[in-house]
Parts: C-alpha cells; sequence; structure tokens
C-alpha cells in the first residue's frame, strides 16, 4: 500500500515549514503574526478603526492593556505580601504564647525557631514599658505601602497576641476583656489556625 502523492507531499510540506521555524529561532529572525504584513488593500487584510487614526494619537492610549496588567501584578504582589505575613504572624504569636509557657517571652526570632522572610524588613522589639512582658515584630514588605505588626502582652499568667496590618503609625494597643486590639487605624489579621 503506497501513501498517496497528495499526502506525501502535505508531509513534505509540514516538515518543510518546521525546518524553516527551527532556523528561524536558531538565528532569532523576529517572526510577526502572517496577516500584519498584508497592505490593507489586499483582501483578508485585517481591518481595524485603529489603522485609519491619526499619528498623533497618545502612546498612553497603546499602553492600556499594559497599565492594566501592572495594576493587576502590584495587586497580586500585595495579595502574596498579606498572605506570606499572615502566616509568619501566625507562626510568631503561636511561638512567642508557647515560649511564655515555658518561662519567658522570647526576644529573638532565633530563640523562638522563626526564620524571617527574605522579601521583608523585620524588626523585632521588647517595649520598654513592658520589659519582660511583652514582644512586639514589625513586618515591611520592601515594595507596598502595607506593613503587619504583631504582640504578645503577658497579663498575668496568661499570654494575649494579636496581628495587625495597616500603614499609619503605630499607637497603643487596647484590651477589652481578655482580648488584644490593634492600634487604632489597623485591622486585625486572623491568627487562628485554619480548621480542617
Amino acid at each position: 500500500m503506497t501513501p498517496a502523492p497528495g499526502g506525501l507531499a502535505l508531509r513534505l510540506a509540514v516538515i518543510g515549514a518546521l525546518w524553516g521555524l527551527g532556523l528561524a529561532g536558531l538565528v532569532q529572525l523576529p517572526l510577526g503574526p502572517p496577516l500584519s504584513s498584508l497592505p490593507s488593500s489586499q483582501p483578508g487584510a485585517p481591518s481595524t478603526a485603529a489603522s485609519a487614526a491619526p499619528a498623533a494619537a497618545p502612546a498612553s492610549a497603546d499602553l492600556g492593556p499594559l497599565v492594566a496588567d501592572a495594576d493587576l501584578l502590584a495587586n497580586l504582589d500585595r495579595q502574596d505580601a498579606r498572605q506570606q505575613a499572615t502566616v509568619f504572624l501566625r507562626r510568631f504569636v503561636g511561638a512567642a504564647i508557647t515560649r511564655f509557657l515555658w518561662g519567658a517571652l522570647g526576644g529573638s526570632l532565633d530563640g523562638l525557631g522563626l526564620e524571617p522572610p527574605e522579601d521583608m524588613a523585620v524588626k523585632l522589639t521588647v517595649p520598654a514599658n513592658l520589659a519582660g512582658q511583652a514582644v512586639q515584630l514589625e513586618l515591611t514588605p520592601h515594595q507596598g505601602q502595607e506593613r503587619y505588626l504583631a504582640r504578645v502582652v503577658a497579663l498575668g499568667n496568661v499570654a494575649h497576641g494579636v496581628a495587625c496590618r495597616g500603614g499609619g503609625p503605630v499607637g497603643g494597643f487596647g484590651l477589652q476583656g481578655d482580648r488584644l486590639l490593634c492600634p487604632p487605624g489597623w485591622q486585625e489579621l486572623s491568627v487562628q489556625p485554619a480548621r480542617r
């Protein structure tokens, strides 16, 4: 059984086209879309209203999708930083409370067994007015405006923790019943692990 002559010609044409594309890739020849090179008077050429627009159109009009993509990427970066900070602050609050149960609040991330996120500046402090009774962690992403803050305070024989996000000055933490509250203007992040 012999292949049809048209089938052989089609196979050779496909192999030739693939060989040509491979060679173009090796020499880094820029290839454009096939219809973009047709003059608008030829049949099959794309007909758009943009080709009839004056040449003095502002360059920013061409960047519309790029600006939207940049906004989307910035939003995704913020969400990623928030998620990473929330996980780290959850671990910090849990480790600090555990350390308190073993005798004292931790004064270092090493002492708590934590490794700081690489893409955030980390500041761990023990507030002077609450020496030995509180520890505070502040995370600042290298990009973005939002900061993250966690504090664990020992009141009597019970440790309380809270994690917050915000951008303003860090004011005083409040206490409502047995719950530690974020400073004014800051929003509380959930530090409770997800239930399964």
